[in-house]
């Protein structure tokens, strides 16, 4: 995520990377594969002691997330985030409470909020374009993850597994558009080393129903999906990753029929072997925050108490899966 990240960073205009921090070897050799040339730095504290940076982007793994966020705001460094904020509440409380102390920014990477297929479905609720919005699932399903260093996702005490990790997206997604749910109800598996690395919940809310599943117990060559089906009472958005066009309208009498969305006009980063548009959210969420920075305006969306809550609610549902029970919230 760092390197992806960087990527986006390298392909904006008036924005410079002027260090990375990483404990281990071989990180200055795979930036400068992406034309990136900065200073490499074994820590954090080093890195802030060497350069002067306005913003810090953290790219940990989730356990570690607390004392980056508080050592940059500390420094008095608005601070980029990644998703989840942290692995328990108080952690993220604590974290919160040091960016406000300090009055920088922050921002979480709840990333779903700016992917553009999620943006369109947002638009079309706000529209009434399909009348009520009476049911909606989302998946979010991959294989094992084995390209984390030191294979931390595999680790539930640092990563909370799929709950808390990747199907966290979808909760958070949830909540960005209905709000908080009365409860949560959710059933799963859980592996031998304690992680739940296939859930299935329910947001009980009083006018729609609301189910998300997140998994990444696929075998190795399954790949990855993101998908989502809200059904309306005059219409269906659809949208699957792994078809081309993804996202589709059937309305009315007429047949099901591909539904345009805005993708950011960008174009190449440079030596990155890529086009920055296809980074989706990612690339919306960094140039969102960026952009508040400039004009200093605090952001509104994937806010430091929203990513609190998200981390709240995903616990909820990891607790009613250990005690079957609904959890209220």
């Amino acid at each position: 995520m760092g390197q992806m990240h960087a990527r986006i960073y390298q392909a904006l205009p008036d924005v410079e990377i002027v260090g990375i921090a990483d404990k281990f070897p071989g990180t200055a050799d795979a930036l400068a594969k992406l034309g990136i040339q900065a200073p490499v730095f074994t820590s954090l504290p080093e890195l802030l002691k060497a350069v002067d940076p306005t913003l810090v982007d953290v790219c940990l793994p989730t356990d570690l997330h607390a004392e980056a966020v508080i050592a940059a705001a500390n420094a008095g460094k608005h601070v980029f985030c990644e998703k989840p904020f942290a692995l328990d509440v108080p952690s993220a409380k604590q974290a919160l409470a040091a960016v406000e102390k300090a009055g920088v920014f922050l921002q979480v990477g709840l990333c779903i909020r700016f992917w553009p297929e999620y943006q369109a479905l947002e638009k079309f609720i706000k529209s009434g374009r399909g009348g009520k919005l009476v049911s909606l699932f989302l998946q979010r399903r991959a294989s094992r993850p084995s390209y984390s260093q030191e294979d931390w996702l595999n680790k539930p005490n640092r990563s909370g597994g799929a709950a808390l990790d990747l199907h966290i997206h979808d909760t958070d997604f949830v909540l960005h558009l209905l709000g908080k749910p009365q409860a949560v109800q959710s059933v799963a598996h859980k592996q031998p080393n304690g992680a739940y690395d296939q859930m299935f919940t329910q947001y009980l809310y009083p006018d729609v129903a609301v189910t998300a599943n997140g998994a990444w117990d696929y075998p190795a060559q399954w790949g990855f999906q993101m998908a989502f089906q809200a059904v309306f009472e005059k219409a269906v958005v659809e949208f699957d990753s792994q078809v081309s066009p993804s996202l589709h309208l059937t309305e009315g009498a007429e047949p099901r029929q591909p539904l345009a969305f805005e993708k950011p006009a960008v174009g190449k980063a440079d030596n990155s072997g890529g086009n920055v548009s296809d980074l989706g959210g990612y690339y919306n969420e960094i140039v969102y925050f960026i952009d508040r920075i400039r004009t200093g305006r605090a952001p509104e969306i994937a806010t430091g108490q929203q990513a609190v809550d998200s981390v709240l609610t995903a616990l909820a549902e990891i607790e009613s899966a250990e005690t079957r029970k609904p959890v209220s919230l």
